[in-house]
């Protein structure tokens, strides 16, 4: 034998690794210090306040689509909705904070249904449509 798993006892034993955020457990962190860092900058004037304002939103942005990005090549779907989710970190200040609630919801969701898959207790519908089944 050559080392290889042949036949239909390789899909029975096949295991999927738990959802995990890259970047999620970052993201309050980040808005706590960027809010300490607007409060200390607010007696410097309106411009030093945008920068930080502009900055931070950037960073959220691309803090919450890295993490979006990681999760869907762990097989997490988002739908359109992760343009929204995008979008609304670069504008809106409460968003950060209200997509990692939403993530730890969607991962925790995910990692108890692959749980149940792999007990046996539920079907797993995405091995049938993907030919792995």
């Amino acid at each position: 034998m050559d080392g290889y798993r042949r036949g239909t006892e390789v899909h029975r034993t096949k295991r999927r690794p738990r959802v995990k955020g890259r970047y999620r457990s970052i993201l309050p962190i980040v808005w706590v210090i960027g809010g300490v860092i607007l409060l200390l900058v607010s007696s410097l004037g309106i411009g030093a306040v945008l920068g930080v304002l502009v900055g931070s939103h950037g960073f959220f942005a691309l803090l919450v689509y890295a993490d979006v990005a990681s999760l869907r090549r762990q097989g997490l779907r988002w739908g359109r909705t992760r343009y929204l989710w995008i979008l609304a970190a670069l504008v809106l200040p409460f968003v950060a904070p209200a997509y990692y609630l939403r993530s730890g919801r969607l991962i925790g969701a995910e990692n108890e249904r692959r749980d149940a898959v792999e007990r046996g207790e539920i079907e797993d519908p995405r091995a049938e449509r993907n030919g792995e089944g």
